[in-house]
């Protein structure tokens, strides 16, 4: 089994969409991480992480309620990813995490 767990902060409320008979709670993470450049100078880059709880069988989405931006929380998923075409008719591939635990850490 390949599992995600990581920690940030959400970049934007979460959304509640109908995907048949589920229910998807989309949201984004930015994930700060550092390290130190060859002149031993820290440097910070962030990631942005898409991540969705799916819903199904009437279980509450609830939880988008306080899914709000700025929110600090720990994920721990599976990650998946998906094709798309891009505005200039490229394919392209996005990571997201389809998450299984959520803890608020703030």
């Amino acid at each position: 089994m390949l599992k995600i767990i990581l920690t940030g902060a959400l970049g934007n409320d979460a959304t509640v969409k109908e995907v048949g008979s589920k229910k998807a709670i989309n949201f984004n993470v930015a994930v700060t991480m550092d390290h130190k450049d060859s002149n031993g100078k820290k440097v910070e880059k962030t990631e942005w992480v898409k991540a969705v709880i799916w819903k199904y069988e009437g279980r509450s989405t609830k939880i988008a309620d306080y899914l709000k931006k700025g929110r600090k929380v720990l994920i721990e998923g599976i990650p998946d990813s998906e094709a798309y075409k891009s505005k200039d008719d490229e394919i392209r591939s996005s990571l997201h995490v389809v998450v299984k635990e959520l803890e608020f850490i703030d």
